[in-house]
């Protein structure tokens, strides 16, 4: 499993969505999320690849693709 299939995996357990339905390009918009499922997620990834994530940049993103870019840029400092 790849990291990016690991970070999908992570949004659909914490958001409760198929992972089929989350494609690179799906909207975060569409997400009915408040700022705990937000938390929830961030601490989940943070802790799956022991990194820090900025919740202020990740809700400045659009889609799952760039949420993912940024992540995994993350994991690689």
């Amino acid at each position: 499993m790849t990291e990016e299939d690991r970070i999908r995996e992570i949004f659909a357990e914490q958001l409760k969505i198929d992972e089929t339905e989350l494609t690179r390009d799906f909207d975060l918009a569409d997400l009915d999320v408040d700022s705990l499922d937000l938390l929830q997620l961030v601490v989940a990834i943070e802790e799956e690849f022991d990194i820090s994530l900025d919740e202020e940049e990740l809700l400045q993103l659009e889609t799952l693709g760039s949420m993912t870019d940024i992540i995994l840029e993350r994991i690689k400092e």
